[in-house]
């Protein structure tokens, strides 16, 4: 049988709902309806690492190397949670997920929510 095979990278990353800096709901999985703040966003692997409620971590085990300075144990690391499980929270309420919506302003092109037409601002 033959081993995975690995499809090409697309030219251009895929477009994604959440940018750094957004907070975000956690829909499902073992952190579902924990909020966080977006902390990356990785478009071409359709993930993001998120801080706060709904971080998730994993366990490493990491091997002592005095030469360089590495002590040796176990070290949490945040994991990527995928996007489709991540949705904005509602700037008015901080309670309900929304959805985002583009509109074209004078300004440029402005994030809102479309629940509530605040306009979403990411904290970077």
């Amino acid at each position: 049988m033959p081993s995975k095979v690995k499809l090409p990278r697309p030219a251009r990353p895929p477009k994604c709902h959440v940018r750094t800096g957004d907070k975000i709901v956690v829909l499902s999985g073992a952190a579902k309806g924990k909020t966080g703040t977006i902390i990356k966003v990785f478009p071409f692997e359709q993930r993001a690492l998120v801080e706060g409620d709904a971080a998730i971590y994993d366990t490493k085990h990491v091997k002592p190397n005095p030469q360089a300075g590495v002590e040796g144990g176990r070290v949490q690391r945040l994991r990527p949670i995928h996007l489709s499980k991540l949705a904005l929270l509602d700037p008015t309420t901080n309670k309900a997920a929304t959805r985002p919506r583009r509109i074209r302003t004078d300004k440029g092109v402005v994030r809102t929510a479309r629940k509530s037409g605040h306009a979403l601002v990411a904290a970077k």
